[in-house]
């Protein structure tokens, strides 16, 4: 008894059915995509702006005398950035045992959630072309199987699923990795900037070791 074909045919029920996930995914992946153009050229408009008008290491002395950032550093910042801030002076006000290393576990965190949020475009550039490959196999199947029997409707059906699945998936990683480069450099910036803002907060604070 010959087994193949019916390991064929479970291989081909199995591809067949991961069609509609594959193309949900790439749909709800676009979709999501276009929602966040339009949060990161927001954010690319501010830190231009940002950069353009003014220094964080022009305001340092003042940051250390406030021990806090001032409203016009606050509202031209990200967010992540100022909570940050607002973190540190807490630890500082509040005077306890291990404060550096509170201080120190705090600005790992909020490095790693800098890391996880760049992560999360890098999957896109990865996950984009693939479910795109996917939804030009899958359906390359069914249609050579139409054609078997003669069916050139569902071999033009799924040729244009095909063809469309890929143009999708590559333009999900080409946009993807366009966003996940500058991503990278604003936690760079970032990162540069939450040392800074550490340094003048905790100047004079936290005594040397001798």
């Amino acid at each position: 008894m010959n087994i193949f074909p019916i390991f064929q045919t479970i291989l081909y029920t199995i591809s067949t059915a991961l069609l509609y996930p594959v193309v949900i995914m790439l749909i709800l992946l676009s979709l999501w995509l276009v929602l966040y153009s339009g949060g990161f050229i927001a954010e690319g408009l501010k830190r231009r702006q940002f950069r353009k008008d003014r220094h964080l290491a022009n305001f340092l002395e003042d940051i250390h005398t406030a021990k806090q950032l001032p409203a016009q550093l606050r509202a031209n910042l990200p967010l992540h950035v100022s909570n940050y801030a607002r973190e540190v002076s807490d630890i500082i006000d509040n005077v306890q045992l291990f404060q550096e290393e509170r201080l120190e576990d705090l600005n790992q965190r909020q490095e790693y959630d800098l890391i996880k949020e760049v992560d999360k475009i890098r999957l896109i550039v990865r996950i984009g072309p693939s479910l795109g490959l996917m939804g030009t196999l899958i359906p390359m199947g069914t249609g050579l199987a139409g054609l078997t029997q003669g069916d050139m409707a569902q071999l033009s059906s799924s040729l244009i699923l095909a063809f469309t699945t890929t143009v999708v998936g590559l333009a999900l990683g080409i946009t993807a990795h366009f966003f996940s480069v500058i991503k990278e450099r604003w936690v760079t910036e970032d990162m540069r900037h939450i040392n800074l803002i550490t340094e003048a907060l905790v100047a004079d604070e936290i005594p040397e070791e001798k």
